[in-house]
């Protein structure tokens, strides 16, 4: 009984010590892996110490080629307001320091590296653990890259390559990048390079798309919801996948919690609250967008498109939003029914070039085309101004210079059909000097001054003033009868030369521009001329200031003093009024910019310079002008010589192109008796020699059918007329007239 006790004892030993050395063995064999896992990444992490300190097997961190991270540009207006974004491929704005708070980066730490304080770039334990789980798993669910390596890697390495050779290279420059930046600098680095989706690269750029924030300003829940985003950024998009985003910030709040960046009362406060988006991202949105285009264009020109779009370029513009508003309420409530015209404005200061406003249209996203920059359409009368200019200029006195109100028939050297010059009313008013048939828009007094003062030298005289299309000198370009058009911006700018003291000022839009580091890089210094003497300037001045006063252009009249020009191309089909004080000049268009269409009932009148452009014009004008004082244009202190020959020694010189750097002032001279505007109410009177009948008084007789006997023609030779009337005309048609 007893030894069967005993040997019942032992058979129960040995199957306990069987059991127990099984148990162990199945142990080992578990843990064997582990075991070797730890000393091999013993041995690795001794050997990445090793070949570190002797600089062998391992890359260099300081033979890394230098990354530029691209960087968004920036457009502002005058008064600082955020105009557009201007990015290429990747959207982003490094940012850095106390603009990246806290929050932020607790954030990312306990959702992506909870030791990320403790290692030295490489999570051994973190290692190990994934190595677990992905046993467990039998594939792999969990990666082991630090924060620190996914920097390196972003910055330096192929993400695409998952060989262990290219995660050894990643882990051997981890591990040197913390020995040369502070974790801080390092989260900073790597939140102004990891992406967030939509296009957002960087935290500022992640910050703006969903909440239209700076990251300083971003709740804890905000700022979780933005740390989940960089594990899957399309997965987690809270504008495509809100209730995915819910989930994954609440994670990353749940882990700062247990990481102890939160308390339990932060973390079910903002667990509970919603996501909160901002209704759509500042990125796609672009305030004026016809100017920003503008701008864009000219800094392609000047920088090239990787440095606008990558070099986080900050350019500082002209343009002044509340003008803008000026223009587009003063276009919208004057063209507000459906089917109406559309309408282009631009406004520039005369004296610095300033570009203050610029209304290219009145729906980008129907057209992009900009029609106060780009559109060249028919000036009509409005261009007359320069063949007044002109005029002046070698020697006419506008005041008493005759010419006769009729019906014509000219020959033009060249051409093999007559030029048939009417009024557009049909009305015609006999003997008519330069300034009465000016304030009437007269076509046919204005025809027979072409052929006396030249077309060519109309075209130079308004290449000086600021024009830059291409202009045909043809006689009818005296009416306005252009070959290729003309745009607002070209007419403000022309413009602005009179009211200047014949300054011409390069329009400009772009005032400065600075690089990602805030260095100033450009600076507008605006080309400045003396395209027409000052005197000149004068002349053309006061005869239009008559215009607004009591000629075309009285609904354009202002409580100061104001001059400008109507322009009614032929058929109605362009309406113009271009018009100036002393500080500004603004240029208005009024048509149909996708072909030419008639306009001959638009609220049941015919569209002509003197109604909608003039109206659009003075609405602005009257708004805009109020944050200017009210000046007067100022008298010249040599003014123009006029005389029988035609050629004032005031005149600039001419030139042969619109670049006038080269122009200067004749000598001085002075001021001859009855000098326009200095109060006389009876037309001045120019002083020749008593043995000379003064050709410039009215004719005693009836004139001719087709001539007056006026002064004597300065016409360029025959061969530089066309030989026939503009491309737009057909060969049989004469040249058509214009209107005021």
């Amino acid at each position: 009984m007893h030894l069967n006790h005993r040997m019942r004892s032992n058979r129960r030993r040995r199957r306990h010590q069987k059991r127990g050395v099984g148990q162990a063995l199945s142990v080992a064999l578990v843990c064997a892996p582990i075991f070797l896992t730890i000393l091999a990444l013993g041995a690795f992490t001794l050997g990445l110490q090793t070949a570190a300190a002797v600089g062998r097997d391992v890359p260099r961190l300081d033979q890394q080629k230098a990354v530029v991270l691209a960087q968004t540009s920036r457009i502002y207006a005058a008064d600082g307001t955020l105009l557009a974004y201007l990015y290429g491929g990747e959207n982003r704005t490094v940012v850095g320091g106390e603009r990246i708070p806290q929050v932020v980066k607790d954030a990312l730490v306990a959702v992506e590296d909870e030791r990320f304080y403790q290692h030295k770039g490489v999570d051994l334990r973190g290692v190990l653990r994934a190595l677990v789980r992905d046993v467990e798993a039998g594939e792999i669910v969990e990666g082991a890259s630090t924060i620190t390596q996914q920097l390196v890697g972003n910055l330096y390495l192929d993400r695409r390559d998952t060989s262990f050779t290219r995660k050894f290279r990643e882990m051997a420059l981890a591990w040197q990048l913390e020995s040369v930046m502070s974790k801080d600098e390092i989260l900073d680095q790597y939140l102004n390079t990891v992406f967030f989706g939509s296009n957002a690269y960087g935290i500022q750029a992640a910050a703006r798309t969903y909440f239209d924030k700076d990251p300083k300003d971003l709740t804890l829940a905000e700022a979780a919801l933005l740390a989940g985003l960089p594990n899957a950024p399309t997965a987690y998009n809270p504008r495509i996948h809100p209730a995915a985003a819910r989930e994954r910030r609440n994670v990353v709040l749940a882990k700062m919690y247990s990481n102890g960046f939160i308390t339990y009362e932060e973390y079910r406060q903002a667990a509970e609250s919603p996501l909160d988006l901002a209704p759509t991202s500042p990125y796609t949105k672009v305030q004026e967008p016809y100017f920003v285009a503008y701008v864009r264009k000219q800094l392609i020109d000047m920088f090239g498109e990787d440095m606008v779009f990558k070099g986080g370029l900050t350019v500082e513009t002209t343009i002044e939003p509340k003008y803008q508003q000026y223009a587009q309420e003063a276009i919208a409530s004057t063209l507000d029914r459906p089917g109406d015209p559309s309408a282009a404005l631009v406004a520039i200061e005369t004296r610095t070039g300033y570009i203050r406003a610029m209304v290219g249209g009145t729906d980008y996203d129907s057209s992009k085309f900009n029609l106060a920059a780009q559109g060249r359409r028919q000036p009509g009368s409005a261009f007359k101004t320069f063949a007044l200019t002109a005029a002046v200029e070698m020697g006419i006195n506008p005041y008493t210079t005759y010419y006769e109100s009729m019906p014509l028939e000219l020959d033009i050297p060249g051409s093999r059909e007559p030029w048939r010059v009417k009024t557009y009313g049909g009305n015609y008013y006999g003997t008519s000097s330069l300034v009465q048939a000016t304030l009437r828009s007269d076509n046919t007094v204005y025809a027979q001054l072409a052929l006396d003062v030249g077309a060519e030298r109309i075209v130079d005289v308004a290449h000086r003033m600021g024009i830059t299309s291409r202009l045909t000198p043809n006689p009818a370009i005296a009416l306005g009868g252009l070959t290729y058009g003309v745009s607002p911006l070209e007419m403000a700018s022309a413009y602005g030369t009179l009211a200047n003291q014949g300054v011409h000022a390069e329009p400009t839009a772009i005032l400065r521009v600075k690089d990602a580091e805030g260095k100033v890089i450009w600076e507008a210094e605006p080309k400045k001329t003396q395209a027409i003497s000052a005197g000149v300037a004068y002349v053309v001045t006061r005869i239009l200031e008559q215009n607004v006063e009591r000629g075309t252009g009285t609904r354009a009249r202002l409580d100061r003093p104001a001059a400008g020009k109507t322009g009614t191309a032929q058929n109605y089909q362009d309406a113009w009024f271009c018009g100036y004080t002393p500080q500004v000049s603004t240029a208005v268009w009024v048509g149909h910019p996708e072909a030419q269409i008639e306009m001959r009932n638009v609220h049941g009148i015919r569209v002509t310079g003197g109604s909608f452009p003039a109206i659009i014009w003075g609405k602005f004008m009257r708004q805009m002008m109020k944050d200017y004082p009210v000046e007067d244009f100022v008298r010249p202190a040599v003014p123009v010589e006029y005389n029988y020959h035609f050629t004032s020694r005031f005149a600039v010189d001419t030139t042969s192109s619109s670049d006038s750097s080269s122009t200067t002032l004749a000598p001085p001279i002075s001021y001859p008796p009855g000098y326009p505007g200095t109060g006389s109410t009876t037309p001045p009177v120019t002083t020749f020699p008593p043995t000379t009948p003064p050709v410039t008084s009215p004719p005693p007789t009836t004139p001719p059918t087709t001539r007056p006997p006026m002064p004597p023609t300065t016409r360029p030779p025959a061969s530089t007329f066309p030989t026939g009337p503009p491309p737009t005309q057909t060969p049989t048609t004469a040249v058509p007239p214009t209107s005021h």
